[in-house]
Protein backbone atom coordinates (compact mmCIF):
# COMPACT_ATOMS: atom_id res chain seq x y z
CA UNK A 1 0.00 0.00 0.00
CA UNK A 2 1.59 3.30 -0.83
CA UNK A 3 0.45 6.47 0.95
CA UNK A 4 0.66 10.02 -0.16
CA UNK A 5 2.92 12.16 2.07
CA UNK A 6 0.30 14.33 1.22
CA UNK A 7 -2.27 12.86 3.06
CA UNK A 8 -0.22 12.39 6.69
CA UNK A 9 0.39 15.29 8.84
CA UNK A 10 2.91 14.17 11.52
CA UNK A 11 2.63 14.62 15.00
CA UNK A 12 5.41 13.43 17.11
CA UNK A 13 3.91 11.82 20.38
CA UNK A 14 4.06 13.10 23.66
CA UNK A 15 6.24 10.28 24.60
CA UNK A 16 7.48 7.41 23.60
CA UNK A 17 8.74 4.20 25.10
CA UNK A 18 11.11 1.17 24.03
CA UNK A 19 10.83 -1.91 26.11
CA UNK A 20 13.24 -5.05 25.58
CA UNK A 21 11.55 -8.24 25.72
CA UNK A 22 12.44 -12.01 25.90
CA UNK A 23 10.84 -14.47 23.58
CA UNK A 24 8.08 -15.27 25.97
CA UNK A 25 6.96 -11.33 25.56
CA UNK A 26 7.92 -10.36 29.04
CA UNK A 27 10.36 -7.29 29.87
CA UNK A 28 14.37 -7.85 29.85
CA UNK A 29 16.28 -5.99 31.48
CA UNK A 30 19.44 -5.70 29.24
CA UNK A 31 21.15 -2.35 29.92
CA UNK A 32 22.67 -0.41 27.45
CA UNK A 33 21.16 -1.26 24.34
CA UNK A 34 21.56 1.48 22.12
CA UNK A 35 18.02 2.62 19.36
CA UNK A 36 17.35 5.43 17.09
CA UNK A 37 14.93 6.74 14.44
CA UNK A 38 14.55 7.57 11.04
CA UNK A 39 11.85 10.17 10.00
CA UNK A 40 10.82 9.39 6.50
CA UNK A 41 10.03 12.37 4.95
CA UNK A 42 9.82 10.19 1.25
CA UNK A 43 10.81 6.87 0.75
CA UNK A 44 14.74 7.86 0.19
CA UNK A 45 14.69 10.93 2.61
CA UNK A 46 14.77 10.93 6.40
CA UNK A 47 15.58 12.26 9.64
CA UNK A 48 17.97 10.48 11.95
CA UNK A 49 18.26 10.42 15.74
CA UNK A 50 20.75 10.54 17.75
CA UNK A 51 21.28 7.44 19.98
CA UNK A 52 19.20 6.54 23.01
CA UNK A 53 20.11 4.09 25.65
CA UNK A 54 17.98 1.32 27.59
CA UNK A 55 18.26 1.87 31.23
CA UNK A 56 18.47 -1.00 34.19
CA UNK A 57 14.99 -1.98 33.24
CA UNK A 58 15.50 -2.60 29.31
CA UNK A 59 13.26 0.56 28.71
CA UNK A 60 13.46 3.94 27.21
CA UNK A 61 11.52 6.94 28.06
CA UNK A 62 11.68 9.79 25.67
CA UNK A 63 9.85 12.82 25.18
CA UNK A 64 9.12 14.76 22.07
CA UNK A 65 11.13 17.73 23.07
CA UNK A 66 13.99 15.13 23.73
CA UNK A 67 13.32 13.47 19.83
CA UNK A 68 13.31 16.69 18.61
CA UNK A 69 16.14 17.98 20.37
CA UNK A 70 18.26 14.72 19.12
CA UNK A 71 17.50 14.68 15.89
CA UNK A 72 18.05 16.80 12.30
CA UNK A 73 14.31 17.56 12.90
CA UNK A 74 15.85 20.36 15.50
CA UNK A 75 16.55 22.15 12.08
CA UNK A 76 13.23 22.68 10.45
CA UNK A 77 11.48 25.86 10.63
CA UNK A 78 7.92 24.71 11.01
CA UNK A 79 8.32 21.83 12.95
CA UNK A 80 4.39 22.11 13.29
CA UNK A 81 3.73 21.45 9.49
CA UNK A 82 6.55 19.08 9.08
CA UNK A 83 5.00 16.02 7.24
CA UNK A 84 6.57 12.22 7.20
CA UNK A 85 5.34 9.24 5.51
CA UNK A 86 6.21 6.92 8.07
CA UNK A 87 9.06 6.50 11.20
CA UNK A 88 11.67 3.42 11.66
CA UNK A 89 13.16 2.84 15.15
CA UNK A 90 15.96 0.18 15.26
CA UNK A 91 18.06 -1.07 17.14
CA UNK A 92 21.44 -0.52 16.39
CA UNK A 93 23.31 -3.57 14.70
CA UNK A 94 26.91 -5.12 16.05
CA UNK A 95 29.19 -4.42 13.12
CA UNK A 96 28.23 -0.62 13.51
CA UNK A 97 28.48 -0.98 17.10
CA UNK A 98 31.88 -2.69 16.66
CA UNK A 99 33.12 0.22 14.44
CA UNK A 100 31.98 3.62 16.21
CA UNK A 101 33.06 1.92 19.34
CA UNK A 102 36.26 1.36 17.35
CA UNK A 103 36.87 4.69 15.77
CA UNK A 104 35.63 6.97 18.17
CA UNK A 105 38.56 5.86 20.45
CA UNK A 106 40.98 5.55 18.02
CA UNK A 107 40.24 9.21 17.46
CA UNK A 108 40.09 10.26 21.06
CA UNK A 109 43.66 7.96 21.34
CA UNK A 110 45.60 9.97 18.48
CA UNK A 111 44.46 13.62 18.99
CA UNK A 112 45.27 12.82 22.99
CA UNK A 113 49.18 12.39 21.56
CA UNK A 114 50.07 15.94 21.29
CA UNK A 115 53.53 16.22 19.77
CA UNK A 116 52.92 12.93 17.43
CA UNK A 117 50.15 14.83 15.87
CA UNK A 118 52.07 18.22 15.22
CA UNK A 119 54.74 15.97 13.71
CA UNK A 120 52.23 14.50 11.53
CA UNK A 121 50.71 17.26 10.75
CA UNK A 122 54.19 18.96 9.71
CA UNK A 123 55.12 16.35 7.96
CA UNK A 124 51.96 16.43 6.13
CA UNK A 125 52.93 20.25 5.06
CA UNK A 126 50.96 22.04 7.56
CA UNK A 127 53.40 25.81 8.41
CA UNK A 128 53.52 26.04 12.06
CA UNK A 129 50.50 28.86 11.86
CA UNK A 130 48.58 26.25 10.51
CA UNK A 131 49.19 23.04 12.55
CA UNK A 132 47.86 25.53 15.78
CA UNK A 133 44.35 25.63 14.17
CA UNK A 134 44.47 22.41 12.84
CA UNK A 135 45.30 21.08 16.38
CA UNK A 136 42.55 23.34 17.46
CA UNK A 137 40.01 22.20 15.23
CA UNK A 138 41.14 18.48 15.67
CA UNK A 139 40.44 18.90 19.45
CA UNK A 140 37.01 20.03 18.78
CA UNK A 141 36.00 16.78 16.86
CA UNK A 142 37.47 14.82 19.46
CA UNK A 143 35.34 16.35 21.78
CA UNK A 144 32.41 15.57 19.88
CA UNK A 145 34.29 11.63 19.66
CA UNK A 146 34.21 11.33 23.50
CA UNK A 147 30.35 12.21 23.64
CA UNK A 148 30.29 9.18 21.06
CA UNK A 149 32.42 7.30 23.15
CA UNK A 150 31.05 7.55 26.25
CA UNK A 151 27.60 6.53 25.00
CA UNK A 152 28.91 3.56 22.99
CA UNK A 153 31.73 2.21 25.58
CA UNK A 154 29.00 0.04 27.29
CA UNK A 155 26.43 -0.47 24.87
CA UNK A 156 25.63 -4.23 24.58
CA UNK A 157 24.34 -4.50 20.86
CA UNK A 158 27.54 -6.16 20.22
CA UNK A 159 27.28 -8.77 22.76
CA UNK A 160 23.40 -9.64 22.25
CA UNK A 161 20.81 -11.44 19.83
CA UNK A 162 18.96 -9.19 18.26
CA UNK A 163 15.29 -10.49 16.99
CA UNK A 164 13.05 -7.29 16.40
CA UNK A 165 15.87 -5.15 14.77
CA UNK A 166 13.44 -2.39 13.71
CA UNK A 167 9.80 -1.36 13.86
CA UNK A 168 7.79 1.08 11.16
CA UNK A 169 4.85 3.39 12.32
CA UNK A 170 2.99 6.20 10.98
CA UNK A 171 2.56 9.26 13.68
CA UNK A 172 -0.60 11.30 12.99
CA UNK A 173 -1.08 12.54 16.54
CA UNK A 174 0.82 12.72 19.47
CA UNK A 175 -0.67 9.58 21.80
CA UNK A 176 2.36 7.85 23.47
CA UNK A 177 3.77 4.85 22.03
CA UNK A 178 5.20 1.74 23.20
CA UNK A 179 7.39 -0.17 21.32
CA UNK A 180 8.64 -3.69 22.54
CA UNK A 181 11.46 -5.25 20.49
CA UNK A 182 12.75 -8.94 20.98
CA UNK A 183 16.49 -8.81 22.87
CA UNK A 184 18.15 -11.86 24.42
Amino acid sequence: MIVSNDSIKMQIPLEITIQITDRSGNNNSIRNILFGFKIFESEDDYYTTSYFKTNNSGCITIKQSDLINKSELKWENDIESFQSLKIEVFALDANSTKSVKENSKNYINITTQKEALEKNLKESGFSDQNIIAASQAIKNVAVGQMEIYNLFKDSKNDTVQILTDKIEDIWNDESNKIYKFTII
